[in-house]
């Protein structure tokens, strides 16, 4: 009996032992090795490098690598399947934004679901769009604009970086909203987009404000607005549209980290807090405000309000503005 005891005392510890090990307990020495962080486009481009960035800041912060996967493609589809495939323990992040986790499920077959598949981290950052008009268009408010959808005969035209994009989703919501007639003209990208305006072979354009700036500044294109509820950080002087009475332009582009599935709430709380403190630093800092991103750094909790927000929106936008999946 005094065996059966003690074996049974030894297996009770034991057991005890192995609960504590996948317990709360997690976060204690984490992380204890490489974290890589998946993007969802090519290297290059203004979020990458910021990314880049918090990486590097994280590293300093953690003594350990953040390693940056880009996995361009499919509107970012096949980063987070890669992510949602990966070990649950927070070593494999996704940087996802309103494409990965609200506008894809609306426009495309994708192989996860956006709240079943991903635990939310932790929010980054947020990019405004601007609404504008050729320089030389003599177009100088946001009412003579619409007003001039009534003396042509098919409306107006808007550029688009191409189907999903954040371009035709506003486009789209600023034609449910002013009730006029308006087609949208998908290019291969933003740059093209952007050109065609600038010359006055498309009517408008909404842009994110990073890309539009040269033009701006050039005179060769002319912002009416910004989008959102609010003005834009960086643009003080214009108006948003919700203040000159087109309330519902108000889709906003953002990016966050994201984990599969499963992962320990402890690790998800302790990568909060080593984004947070990485993107508060003044290196992070800087090259955000040169690319025009507005920091967001809500929590978990926060993230995953705006997924259900955005994935809402989502679905009654494209059901009203006819947008089906591909």
């Amino acid at each position: 009996m005094h065996g059966l005891a003690r074996l049974s005392r030894c297996l009770g510890g034991a057991l005890a032992f192995a609960l504590a090990a996948i317990g709360p307990g997690h976060a204690t020495d984490f992380p204890s090795r490489a974290i890589t962080i998946v993007i969802p486009f090519p290297p290059g481009g203004g979020t990458d490098l910021i990314m880049r960035a918090i990486g590097q800041k994280a590293s300093e912060l953690t003594g350990q690598s953040f390693i940056i996967d880009n996995r361009g493609g499919a509107g970012g589809a096949i980063a987070a399947k890669a992510v949602k495939n990966a070990p649950p323990d927070g070593y494999t992040l996704l940087f996802g934004n309103s494409s990965t986790h609200a506008i894809n499920k609306y426009i495309m077959k994708i192989a996860y679901d956006p709240e079943q598949d991903f635990v939310p981290v932790s929010e980054i950052m947020a990019f405004p769009h601007v609404l504008v008009v050729s320089g030389n268009s003599g177009v100088t408010s946001v009412d003579e604009l619409i007003k001039l959808a009534d003396s042509k005969p098919n409306g107006l035209t808007f550029a688009t970086q191409g189907l999903g994009s954040g371009g035709q989703l506003l486009g789209e919501q600023l034609r449910l909203v002013s009730g006029k007639r308006m087609t949208s003209i998908p290019y291969q990208g933003g740059a093209p987009a952007l050109l065609d305006t600038s010359a006055g072979r498309t009517d408008f354009m909404f842009s994110s404000l990073a890309p539009a700036l040269p033009f701006i500044k050039q005179g060769t294109l002319r912002v009416l607005a910004s989008s959102g509820s609010k003005r834009a950080e960086f643009l003080p002087d214009v108006p948003a549209l919700k203040e000159l009475g087109y309330p519902g332009v108000d889709l906003e582009f953002w990016f966050a980290v994201f984990a599969p599935a499963g992962t320990p709430q402890d690790v998800v709380a302790k990568l909060h807090t080593i984004f947070v403190k990485a993107i508060q630093s003044p290196e992070v800092a800087r090259i955000m405000q040169t690319n025009s991103a507005a920091l967001t750094l809500g929590d978990g909790a926060a993230l995953g309000e705006r997924v259900k927000r955005d994935l809402k929106v989502m679905d009654e936008l494209t059901k009203k503005a006819g947008i089906a999946v591909k």
